[in-house]
């Protein structure tokens, strides 16, 4: 279990579990899609299927998982079968079908086929840390951390969260850091970047397996473009892409960090998932706080 994409909330004022936390989520634990329901989403153990357990707790660190269901009833097969009736109904009434008229025979249309559709399956990941206050959810958009974020917040009753940010836009830190090649301690540079224009003509430039000190993008920099996305590797440990609404793209451990990591023999999933938790929420929370200190010492001034 490792996550791939990180997206950092921070809470507004403090926050605690209720100690009925795990009896709130058995209220809200997954269940399948009926017969006429498009989708369902709720708690699913982080153990697997079989187990009763729907979140995992080590020390102040609480890892907790989703299951959403989805039917896949494809549009354009839809609109076609609403069309073809609609041109049967012309041709036998003799009269034109109305917008409203096909609204409904879509509406019958779903009803008729939700019961054969085929169901598509998408687990989301996040945990909470009490100690610093924040939630991280493995989430490439952000419009799916939300669903899990909306999800605890009915499960809790409030959660007074917003995403991090920075006091200015945080491609003005990162095209800084480009321009000066020089990063907070603990980060190095990787070797990819996305620049764009800083006006309105649309211009992007990606770069990958590059040095960043180029002189391709230097001149990049100095005709106006700005770094939105930023390849970084941190402490040796780590590496991921910087985007600039500090979400974490393609977060990877590297070699350094693997080989410190416990391979149990004949472990249980559950042990191997404590284990493997256990590595992940260490090293995320080693990085938050420095993640966040680097447009605190950055001068963006200068």
């Amino acid at each position: 279990m490792w996550f791939r994409n990180l997206r950092f909330y921070s809470f507004s004022s403090p926050f605690s579990l209720p100690d009925d936390f795990a009896e709130r989520q058995q209220e809200q634990r997954f269940r399948p899609c009926g017969r006429q329901e498009l989708a369902s989403y709720g708690w699913y153990s982080p153990f697997g299927a079989d187990n009763d357990m729907l979140h995992h707790r080590i020390g102040d660190n609480v890892l907790f998982c989703a299951r959403k269901e989805e039917k896949v009833l494809p549009a354009s097969v839809i609109n076609a079968e609403v069309e073809e009736k609609a041109e049967q109904i012309s041709a036998e009434q003799g009269r034109m079908v109305g917008r409203k008229e096909k609204q409904t025979i879509k509406e019958d249309l779903i009803h008729t086929l939700l019961p054969q559709a085929f169901s598509k399956y998408q687990l989301s990941w996040g945990y909470l840390n009490l100690e610093q206050q924040f939630i991280v959810i493995d989430a490439s958009a952000a419009s799916r951390a939300e669903d899990l974020l909306a999800l605890l917040r009915s499960t809790v009753g409030s959660l007074p969260v917003k995403p991090i940010a920075s006091e200015q836009a945080l491609e003005l830190y990162m095209t800084h850091w480009l321009r000066k090649l020089q990063l907070p301690a603990g980060f190095e540079f990787g070797d990819e970047v996305e620049l764009r224009g800083s006006d309105n003509d649309g211009a992007v430039v990606r770069c990958k397996q590059l040095p960043l000190d180029s002189d391709e993008i230097a001149t990049h920099l100095v005709h106006g473009k700005q770094a939105v996305k930023l390849g970084l590797e941190w402490r040796e440990r780590l590496t991921f892409v910087l985007e600039n609404d500090f979400a974490v793209k393609r977060f990877k451990a590297t070699d350094v960090l693997m080989e410190e990591k416990d391979d149990l023999v004949d472990a249980t999933p559950e042990q191997q998932l404590d284990v493997d938790f256990a590595l992940l929420s260490g090293e995320i929370n080693a990085l938050y706080p420095e993640l966040l200190a680097t447009v605190v010492n950055t001068d963006i001034s200068e």
